[in-house]
């Protein structure tokens, strides 16, 4: 009887055991999507985290499962959305940063002392503020001081809240998980955090972040966000096409006989890569061979049309820590001198090692009988110098395939010539623009202000198809003054552009009117008869004589005459946008 009751107590206590062990919650058992597949495999320690096998409190943090009916009211006013972002990709060895930003219901914001607050500039017919504050932490702590608080200032596993200065601002706590590991930091309504990719396995892996509100008792959970992140053997990069006079460098067709420029970006937010040295290496698929060079910004010209293949290997050799060097022991060997050899090592992580020349030491065991010849040797190499440096070498790919033809190379206005009729009201000028390379379909004109920012016109016509690319656009100006011209000729491929300043003045394609006429020959007559009068006047106090006086005024009336005959001329040839030909700008 007594065996049976021990038995029983062994039973319930083993239950009792098994229970309690099941009850407890670990970091790995709150995650908002379940343990991924990528998690069940071995991964490296990320430095400064922890394994999500540590044991989590939830009295302090409660876990709600996605479609809990507690979230829709873990937030007074509406739901808080928590946006988790990343500058992945990120090649390994290098750092990747997350950042956080939370985003409020409407009218709600964070202030400068991290309180929530309603934003009375913001309407909202439907609620009424009845209390500036949607969160006052501050009216909470204001009796707190640093180690003596109510609030219960630790993470999920225990661990105290680190001080801060701004600690009083922090009421968010903020709990990343990746690949079975897990890092908590406090802070306001937006976090960052960077994390050393060199132990984390190459491939696409899964981040996630809970946010909890701080409270009196318990901390509540407000958000949950997830991203995929990618961490890359391979240099991250783009390259930008472009193409003077090309219509559409997104379509891979470029023009024949013009440069085009390659600009290579890596992708290095972390700066990993500011100390290594890289090198670019293009082949351009022309027969043109191989082009190096450690700048990034390069150009190649095309002299033949067709499709072409370019290819691009960038090298990064990345400064790093050397591996030890493992002494490598030969079997015996004959010699009958001595030698010097300079090792060479290498490794499997990649690293390429450069040795100074070293010596090697040789040790000598020589057989019992001293007759006996040549002598036997064992060798090892002994490194007895420090390496002088290693590195680890990256590579990056880029492909594309391109086609070549033909197109415009360049565009001259060659020609302005005013062909405004004399009872026309605006200023009609044709433009003979001139082109090299194909010829053009189509052609646009641009009229805008002196400063070529404000445009006024635009006109676009279609290209009659002739054996020389000429053409000759008529544009209509509707008033005086300076205008800045800019006429475009194109085809399928192709876009040049040519600009000119022109100026137009009152008189052009402007009539005069016959009673101005009039009013103006009168104002002449009226000065003729003033010059004269002040004429006798100077003649008679000094005497001259009347043959003088009839040439000055016969001199007067003929030049007053030549002025009068020029303002009413409209001759083409004194028109001020024929004395200088358009150039090219």
């Amino acid at each position: 009887m007594k065996k049976d009751l021990v038995l029983g107590g062994l039973v319930l206590l083993s239950l009792w055991l098994i229970s309690g062990i099941q009850a407890v919650k670990r970091f790995q058992d709150v995650r908002f999507h379940g343990k991924q597949s990528n998690d069940q495999g071995h991964h490296s320690q990320i430095r400064g985290w922890s394994p999500d096998r540590n044991t989590w409190d939830e009295q302090l943090y409660p876990a709600w499962k996605a479609g809990d009916a507690r979230w829709e009211n873990c937030w007074r006013g509406g739901k808080v959305e928590a946006l988790l972002t990343s500058d992945s990709p990120a090649l390994i060895g290098s750092n990747i940063t997350f950042a956080v930003t939370l985003r409020f219901p409407r009218c709600q914001k964070e202030n400068d002392d991290g309180d929530i607050i309603y934003d009375r500039k913001c309407r909202n017919d439907s609620f009424s503020y009845q209390d500036q504050y949607v969160y006052n932490w501050t009216k909470w702590v204001d009796d707190c001081n640093e180690g003596n608080c109510t609030f219960l200032n630790k993470f999920p596993d225990g661990r105290p809240f680190p001080h801060h200065p701004d600690w009083r601002r922090r009421n968010f706590v903020y709990i990343f998980q990746t690949l079975g590991q897990y890092y908590a930091l406090s802070g306001r309504s937006s976090a960052v955090l960077s994390i050393n990719t060199t132990n984390i396995t190459a491939g696409t892996q899964m981040m996630e972040v809970s946010v909890y509100r701080r409270d009196h008792r318990r901390h509540y959970p407000v958000a949950k966000a997830s991203a995929m992140y990618i961490v890359t053997e391979q240099i991250p990069l783009y390259v930008n096409i472009s193409q003077k006079n090309d219509r559409n460098s997104s379509d891979k067709i470029f023009i024949k006989d013009s440069p085009i420029t390659f600009d290579v970006k890596l992708h290095d937010p972390s700066h990993y890569l500011a100390k290594a040295a890289v090198s670019f290496n293009w082949t351009f698929g022309d027969g043109s061979g191989s082009f190096v060079s450690n700048n990034p910004l390069s150009s190649h010209t095309y002299t033949l049309l067709g499709n072409f293949s370019l290819n691009l290997t960038v090298k990064a050799a990345i400064p790093g820590p050397c591996k030890p060097v493992t002494p490598t022991t030969f079997i015996p060997t004959t010699y009958t001198s001595s030698t010097t050899t300079a090792p060479v090592t290498s490794n499997s992580t990649g690293n390429s090692t450069d040795l100074p020349f070293t010596e090697t030491a040789f040790v000598t065991t020589e057989g019992s009988n001293v007759t006996t010849a040549p002598t036997t040797e064992t060798t090892t190499h002994i490194q007895t110098t420090p390496a002088a440096g290693c590195f680890i070498d990256r590579y990056g790919y880029y492909k594309a395939n391109i086609r070549i033809v033909d197109g415009i190379l360049e565009v001259n206005i060659v020609e302005m010539t005013n062909v405004s009729p004399s009872e026309a009201q605006n200023a009609f000028i044709d433009f003979v623009v001139a082109c090299q390379g194909s010829i053009p379909t189509d052609a646009c004109t641009i009229i805008s202000d002196s400063t070529c920012t404000i445009p006024q016109n635009e006109v676009c016509d279609e290209v009659v198809t002739t054996d020389e690319c000429l053409v000759t656009l008529r544009r209509a100006f509707t008033g005086p003054g300076t205008y800045c011209v800019n006429i475009t000729l194109g085809d399928d491929a192709s876009l040049a552009l040519a600009s000119t300043l022109v100026s137009v003045s009152e008189a052009v394609g402007t009539p005069v009117p016959v009673k101005e006429i009039l009013i103006y020959l009168g104002l002449v007559a009226v000065i003729i008869v003033a010059v004269g009068v002040l004429l006798s006047k100077k003649c008679k106090g000094y005497n001259c004589n009347g043959k003088l006086y009839q040439d000055i005024t016969n001199e007067g009336l003929n030049v007053t005459y030549n002025q009068i005959k020029l303002s009413l001329l409209k001759n083409d040839e004194h028109h001020p946008l024929l004395k200088n030909k358009a150039g090219v700008i």
